[in-house]
């Protein structure tokens, strides 16, 4: 099992690593990642809810918060670099003694959070732990949704520059699912962050339950940017269809109207290419007559035809 153990310390070194798991002590933070993890051991270690526990190797668990076994289990979903996935869960557990997160598929170290931890936090405090986790977590949902929206406005720009590719809208079509899949992931998040904000077991501090209130502004803050780059995208896809079908409807009317300028001549010559008597097949302007009616009326089409606008 793959356990990494945190004290916390003073604010020049936020997080210390202990040598060994066995070291823990009450206020420290351990660690689980990886699909090792032996969940069993864990519940006997740490007086945990094994079933619960287990769900964070489900990849389809959703955000969600609930108390068992006098600890406070709050599972989110964190991006994470895969094709089949956008996201995937990472567990924080609360209890009197230790703050544990585990994961089975996110890239999530504590030493990340150190940025967050508050420089006066309780030593036998744990429940300062889980903003600082949440934050980091919302800092990359924020970097990876920025770096969408700028794929999609270098789309943008080479539509206006006519120089848009077919992969960029097959591209288009796993943003848009990324987004959605982080959108959910973020109201669910948000919907975690307004249950604990209540402290219903008196959790949190004062201090806690304002940086929780902070993150959940942000989280809609993100939510409001998803919301702009899935409008962006559909009104990039709709101006692209609206620009390809003029383009089609343009070229269409070009195509009909050589197909009726070059029908004139053809019934005049398939007329007079019939093995059978014709009026004026004796006379030897014939040819130059026939020629001429057949400019006259192709001249006359031609102005009817830029009379109507259709080219």
């Amino acid at each position: 099992m793959q356990l990494e153990c945190y004290r916390p310390t003073a604010a020049a070194d936020p997080l210390e690593r202990l040598p060994q798991v066995r070291q823990v002590r009450a206020g420290d933070w351990v660690h689980g990642a990886g699909p090792q993890l032996d969940f069993r051991q864990l519940a006997e270690n740490f007086d945990l809810d094994e079933g619960t526990v287990r769900d964070v190797a489900d990849h389809r668990e959703l955000a969600r918060a609930e108390w068992r076994n006098n600890a406070e289990y709050v599972f989110v979903r964190l991006p994470i670099e895969t094709a089949e996935r956008p996201t995937a869960p990472l567990l924080a557990i609360i209890t009197p003694q230790h703050f544990l997160t585990l994961t089975t598929g996110v890239d999530f170290r504590p030493p990340q959070t150190a940025p967050w931890l508050p420089a006066d936090r309780p030593v036998d405090h744990p429940s300062c732990l889980l903003p600082a986790v949440l934050a980091r977590g919302v800092l990359v949902y924020e970097q990876r949704i920025h770096a969408l929206a700028e794929k999609i406005s270098d789309a943008r720009q080479r539509m206006a520059q006519q120089e848009v590719r077919n992969q960029d809208f097959v591209e288009f079509v796993a943003i848009e699912d990324g987004l959605n899949d982080y959108r959910s992931s973020l109201e669910g998040m948000l919907s975690v962050l307004e249950q604990l904000q209540l402290n219903r077991r008196q959790l949190f501090t004062t201090d806690d339950l304002d940086a929780l209130s902070d993150i959940a502004w942000h989280v809609k803050q993100l939510l409001v940017a998803i919301n702009a780059s899935t409008h962006t995208i559909n009104s990039i896809q709709n101006a692209y269809s609206t620009i390809a079908n003029n383009v089609l409807n343009q070229r269409m009317k070009v195509l009909t109207v050589l197909t009726i300028l070059l029908a004139i001549p053809n019934v005049f010559y398939g007329m007079y290419g019939m093995n059978i008597a014709l009026p004026m097949q004796q006379h030897p302007w014939a040819f130059p007559v026939v020629v001429g009616v057949t400019l006259l009326l192709v001249g006359l089409a031609y102005l009817v035809v830029r009379r109507v606008r259709l080219v």
